[in-house]
């Protein structure tokens, strides 16, 4: 058995014993099926130390590597230490990487962990280090709890922009997003988009003050006391602190500081209680009061959302931001293929639809039940900037003939545009009014054939429009026969209007998610882009079990093939 292995391993060098986990009476080791106990010595401080290190294994040893922990008694005399985390587990191997081994190996990988552990515990001996170790882990250590009385709310989200030097402004939100309650921001630009995006989901919120001061603590613990926090506001250091502690509950204001990470921190006080007994003694006063003195202060955790930290965060390099899209028609087809779009670093979109989202479209649709009677431009916006609120999205619940009637250049304003209406006629409107007002951007249009026997995407630079209306009107690169498959293509389920061309929504995703590369290629890699055709096929063999007519050259060779063709 491998843990008799490890074990055998292991009593080599170390003394070592199998260990009850209830006998731990610690809930932490309850999901572990095996625990190791070793007892050892390091060199700390110039003299020899046991320590008691327990290894826990889960049961299915290939998958899961064994977690090294600190017994509680051996790590309270050298606290606090870099790289041991609150639950005392030891952080031998960052677990994010992708770290392979055969179990085979187990026993040898068991001892280079302790190792590791030991080396951990031994390097604090070196303040230097355990300094910039702090420093650089400086979040994982503000955020832990250091006793019962003590918390950190990982609640407060920033926006700030570290090349300008604005004052820091801060709001409450009222309702909450998520868990996050406070904002804080620099940046006009960028707090005038999140504010509309709060605006748009009904969010309020309210300014409120904001101090910052030095907080200067490099080694853990951080918690803080009522008292110990005066230091830093000082009696000088703000003409008003002392009327707004006097003025508000704590909870109205936020203290604040940067570390040398260039992240932010902070703190609210909880309450200011009367004091029974006492005479009504000021807010201020109350800091030092003996009853009060010994409150913790409620630590806040700031998480950075400026699209430059998210993009880099999501891509791991800065991208820039400055693409406009017209995306008009958001149906089926246009609802998924803004699934795609939206993942692209864009920094406007124009959403074009009159129709609302009706219960028969759902289950091809990109969004479901919650959004039924909804604009399905609105329900698209909705959805778009909860997962990026710095998109600038604007919305026109209107036909597109008459969009360009009241902005007559949205198509020459804009970078690109797709065009998803599946409807030649308003098609062709668009292209003999791009032809009329010599626009100098291109189009993209897209639509599918019923039951997805092929999808096509067409771009059009704006020198082969005349060209592009051609070929739309006499289009070769569909592979139904109309005429003899009128019957079978479009399907009615009784009264007048409610006919429909059925299709799937897996297929229509493979289609899209083949052709998107194509289109990604044009949008940012557009040096000599020339107009063409991107045509994708569907289940030949699907179809042909429909016993739908096909062109003459089809057979099942083409099933989920892609063709790009120049016109």
């Amino acid at each position: 058995m491998m843990i008799s292995a490890i074990f055998d391993k292991l009593s080599k060098t170390e003394n070592c014993k199998y260990v009850d986990k209830s006998t731990l009476n610690d809930k932490k080791f309850n999901g572990y099926h095996t625990i190791i106990s070793v007892d050892t010595e390091i060199s700390f401080d110039h003299r020899l130390i046991e320590i008691t290190l327990y290894i826990c294994f889960e049961e299915n040893l290939e998958i899961n590597l064994p977690k090294v922990y600190i017994d509680k008694l051996s790590y309270e005399p050298l606290k606090y230490i870099p790289h041991i985390n609150s639950d005392l587990s030891v952080c031998t191997i960052d677990e994010s990487l992708n770290f392979f081994y055969n179990s085979d190996e187990l026993p040898s990988i068991v001892l280079q962990l302790i190792s590791k552990a030991k080396a951990i515990i031994r390097d604090t001996e070196n303040k230097e280090y355990s300094k910039q170790e702090f420093a650089r882990e400086f979040q994982a250590y503000w955020s832990i709890s250091y006793s019962k009385d003590d918390k950190c709310n990982q609640n407060g989200l920033a926006l700030i922009d570290h090349t300008i030097d604005n004052e820091i402004q801060a709001i409450y939100f009222a309702g909450g997003i998520g868990n996050y309650k406070y904002l804080i921001y620099n940046d006009q630009n960028l707090f005038y988009k999140f504010s509309d995006y709060l605006r748009k989901r009904k969010i309020a919120y309210i300014p409120i003050p904001i101090f910052q001061v030095n907080y200067n603590k490099e080694i853990p613990p951080f918690d803080i006391t009522y008292e110990e926090s005066k230091k830093y506001l000082g009696n000088d250091s703000f003409p008003n602190i002392k009327k707004q502690f006097n003025k508000f509950k704590g909870n109205d204001f936020l203290i604040i500081f940067k570390n040398i990470q260039n992240e932010y921190y902070g703190w609210k006080y909880p309450h200011f209680e009367k004091i029974n007994g006492f005479r009504n003694k000021s807010n201020w006063e109350k800091l030092t009061s003996p009853i009060i003195k010994e409150k913790k202060v409620d630590r806040v955790a700031f998480s950075e959302i400026t699209p430059n930290r998210l993009i880099k965060r999501t891509d791991g390099v800065n991208r820039s931001r400055d693409l406009s899209i017209n995306v008009i028609g958001l149906g089926s087809v246009g609802s998924n293929f803004l699934h795609f779009l939206s993942k692209l670093n864009i920094q406007e979109i124009n959403l074009v639809d009159p129709d609302i989202l009706s219960i028969e479209n759902i289950y091809r649709y990109n969004y479901g039940l919650d959004f039924i009677h909804e604009y399905k431009t609105r329900v698209i916006q909705y959805n778009l900037l909860n997962k990026n609120p710095f998109l600038e999205i604007n919305t026109f619940e209107k036909n597109i003939t008459d969009v360009i009637k009241k902005r007559p250049s949205f198509f020459s304003d804009n970078d690109y545009s797709f065009l998803i209406t599946g409807n030649t006629r308003s098609e062709l409107y668009i292209l003999d009014y791009l032809q009329k007002t010599n626009t100098d951007k291109p189009l993209f249009i897209i639509w599918v054939e019923p039951y997805m026997a092929s999808g096509q995407v067409m771009y059009i630079e704006p020198k082969d429009i005349v060209k592009a209306k051609d070929l739309l009107l006499n289009y070769p690169h569909h592979i139904l026969k109309s005429a003899e498959n009128l019957d079978k293509l479009y399907i009615k389920e009784g009264s007048c209007q409610s006919g429909y061309y059925p299709y799937s929504e897996s297929y229509l995703v493979l289609f899209l998610s083949s052709c998107f590369p194509y289109i990604y290629d044009i949008i940012f890699r557009n040096s000599n882009n020339k107009s063409c055709t991107i045509s994708w096929y569907g289940d030949i063999n699907f179809l042909n079990s429909l016993e739908l007519t096909l062109k003459d050259n089809i057979d099942e060779s083409f099933s989920f093939k892609i063709i790009n063709h120049e016109f």
